[in-house]
This record gives structure tokens, C-alpha cells and sequence, in this order.
């Protein structure tokens, strides 16, 4: 991701412990993401909710719908079959 992308958050995460694997499912589905906020979510690790996942604009809504699949069939999902369309370039 360039620093000119506009960036929006698509999820929240506890920890980035917790937003790794988030942010590596998006990755295996050809969606560029990263985390943003860790510094407080490090230095205050009691803090709840801090660490975001971040796509660009573009990719929001392929993002959104393969988080929503996640949250709904969770590790049941055979991503061999799952098609959240074509990254683009």
C-alpha cells in the first residue's frame, strides 16, 4: 500500500495479536491490508478495541464481505471454494 491510498478501517481488533489474523486473511484473498493504532494497543494492553485493520477505499467491500464470512461460518469455511472475486491491481 503507497501512502497517497486512502485508507479505511474495516475491523477492529483486542490486540494485534488478534488483528494478524485477520489482516493474513485478507492478505490470502489478494486484499492488501495492515494495522494502524498499535502503538496505544501496545503500550496499553488492557485497552480493549484498539488496534484497526485497514484496506484501501477499493478493497473495502470485498474485505467487509469476506470478514462477514469469516465471522459467520468461522473456521468451517473450506477456502478452497470461497470466491470473493478478483483482486485488482
Amino acid at each position: 500500500m503507497s501512502p497517497s491510498e486512502d485508507l479505511c478501517v474495516v475491523a477492529n481488533a483486542h490486540s494485534v495479536m488478534e488483528a494478524a489474523p485477520i489482516v493474513a486473511a485478507l492478505e490470502r484473498a489478494g486484499i492488501k491490508a495492515m494495522t494502524g493504532n498499535t502503538n496505544s494497543a501496545t503500550l496499553l494492553p488492557e485497552v480493549m478495541g484498539e488496534v484497526e485493520i485497514l484496506v484501501t477505499n477499493h478493497d473495502a467491500p470485498r474485505a467487509v464481505t469476506l470478514l462477514q464470512l469469516i465471522e459467520e461460518h468461522g473456521p468451517e469455511i473450506d477456502w478452497s471454494q470461497v470466491d470473493v472475486g478478483q483482486p485488482e491491481e
